[in-house]
């Protein structure tokens, strides 16, 4: 009943006006209501685009677009055992064709070699490619598996669709040509020489072994990852140091300035001891992807796309403690009294928990935000304690902060504390032993005896030409970029287009490198470490790390 309806529906619309153009909109305005119909499942009106799957099934595109399935950049995916074909005008309106060993959209030659195929299905025209939207058939008239929606669209809004089509994915985005790849790496005023050193030191490694890779035949182990068995495949890699100075309201103006003089593929890394704010807006702006930098101060959001974290930074930290605290059962209520310094390390922290613990729909939390002096209000703090009897204390500051522990332990001796190590840093040992056993720490690192079998990455990387400490984990941090950028680069094979090496990483499997437990991938996911441990201190000078929850995981 339905095909018979979309058949109807197509004669109505009449198909043979699609070979007309969108002169009613400019190129610009028919891209972006063709992209909002793709990647968002909503027309031009702003109402969702209705479909149907298996015959009479309706559909909400919201949930259900284009892209989600066939990708942003229209090249594409691979979903369990749903292979979904590419979509782009490039694909769609050339045959396609089934080798031997794989299948390509278009007949080619590999160096030089003609090889034979058998064609799949012939090209696309506007005529037929509606057809295929709106009765599910491709332009042998086969149908289409029962999955794929058939579209309810107009004719103004099929052809806003089509065009789109035909242009997604048909020129190579800015930062490529015939030989070279550009990309960038940003770094902040406040990073320190040393880290600064950390970071470039990985980079500029990556670049060397690219180049001798290429010229030399050496490294051998890397040629894989740069293809250079393959010409066509091969583009040398510059990394531009885009390098923002004074207040961070000014980094914005002069981000768009490097990219004016020099536009960049991609940015690779980073590093700021800030907010990622001014650097993340820049990149969703332009549309440049940004590949985990290293920042425990990231944007936190669910429909950003063109910025990949390795976690949610100190935010991740707060979320733990509240899904931890909020698992654990008790008769009695579950009083939470969170002391915060003002700082934006400890406003993440605070972010995050209250986030998390609403969503788990407990009670309400009491808070007390520190002057800006950072001074411990000693006297207000204990009285807080003595009125509030809380269950749980949160103290979401640095080493400074520790004395309220010893308040604590003497104002409301049957609570428990928890910190944060990230913020601890150096101070994490300091926790006086008398208290560890009431004390909780978010640990968003792999455990220290599950790390050594990691030792080594970034030295390698450098092969042995820079050896930093390693303690920020900024090195090894660097090093698990390259590598996911690597994995995807191979991925791309000649589709160098931003939104293809972010649809490809994001279809990755789980990834084990250094510093988190497991970098974990999902088209849309945009933060890679998605969980976080909760421990304890044993005793001594040196303490054990002792874990007291599995991975907690978000």
């Amino acid at each position: 009943m339905k095909r018979c309806f979309f058949g109807m529906l197509l004669m109505t619309i009449g198909v043979s006006a699609l070979a007309a153009d969108v002169s009613v909109l400019d190129r610009a305005e028919s891209m972006v209501l063709g992209e909002r119909i793709y990647r968002d499942g909503l027309l031009p009106d702003g109402k969702p685009l209705k479909g149907y799957v298996r015959g009479d099934v309706e559909i909400d595109s919201t949930m259900f677009s284009c892209a989600n399935c066939h990708s942003r950049g229209g090249l594409g995916s691979i979903e369990g055992q749903v292979a979904s074909p590419p979509v782009n005008g490039a694909s769609l309106y050339n045959p396609r064709y089934l080798y031997k060993d794989q299948i390509k959209n278009t007949i080619s030659k590999s160096r030089g070699v003609s090889r034979s195929a058998k064609q799949l299905r012939p090209a696309y025209t506007d005529e037929s490619l509606a057809t295929a939207l709106v009765a599910g058939v491709n332009p042998d008239g086969r149908e289409f598996i029962p999955i794929m929606p058939r579209y309810m669209l107009e004719e103004r809004d099929m052809k806003i669709l089509v065009n789109y089509l035909k242009q997604l994915s048909a020129e190579f985005s800015p930062g490529v040509t015939s030989e070279i790849m550009r990309f960038a790496t940003i770094i902040t005023d406040d990073v320190s020489p040393e880290d600064r050193a950390a970071l470039t030191g990985i980079l500029d490694a990556l670049v060397t072994i690219n180049q001798q890779t290429r010229e030399q035949r050496k490294h051998p182990q890397f040629s894989k990852m740069f293809r250079m068995l393959d010409t066509a495949y091969f583009r040398y890699i510059t990394i531009d140091r885009w390098e923002l100075k004074g207040p961070p309201e000014t980094w914005r103006s002069q981000l768009e300035d490097y990219y004016r003089k020099g536009p960049v593929f991609a940015v690779l890394g980073g590093i700021s001891g800030k907010s990622w704010q001014p650097m993340h807006d820049f990149c969703e702006q332009n549309r440049i992807p940004c590949l985990f930098p290293v920042t425990d101060l990231p944007v936190i959001s669910d429909s950003s796309w063109y910025t990949m974290y390795a976690s949610k930074g100190y935010y991740q930290e707060g979320e733990t403690a509240a899904r931890f605290i909020s698992r654990v059962e008790t008769t009695e209520p579950k009083r939470i009294l969170q002391i915060v310094t003002p700082t934006p390390e400890g406003e993440a922290l605070a972010s995050g928990f209250e986030s998390a613990w609403k969503e788990s729909g407990q009670g309400q939390v009491e808070t007390l935000r520190l002057g800006p002096d950072q001074k411990i209000p000693e006297s207000e703090i204990r009285e807080l304690l003595r009125k509030s009897g809380p269950r749980t204390v949160l103290v979401w500051g640095g080493p400074e902060s520790l004395p309220v522990l010893e308040m604590v332990a003497g104002q409301a001796p049957d609570s428990d504390c928890f910190l944060s190590s990230r913020y601890l840093g150096k101070g994490l040992k300091s926790i006086p032993e008398n208290l560890r056993d009431r004390v909780y720490i978010t640990y968003p690192f792999r455990m220290p005896e599950d790390e050594k079998r990691f030792e080594g990455y970034a030295e390698l990387l450098q092969l042995g030409n820079h050896v930093h400490n390693n303690e920020k984990r900024i090195g090894s941090r660097t090093f698990s970029m390259v590598h996911v950028f690597l994995e995807g680069l191979k991925e791309m094979r000649l589709d160098f287009y931003r939104d293809t090496l972010l649809d490809v990483i994001g279809m990755m499997p789980d990834q084990y490198l250094p510093d988190f437990e497991r970098y974990s991938f999902g088209p849309g996911q945009r933060y890679a470490s998605k969980g976080c441990y909760v421990v304890q201190l044993g005793k001594g000078t040196n303490p054990e790390i002792i874990k007291k929850s599995d991975w907690v995981v978000f």
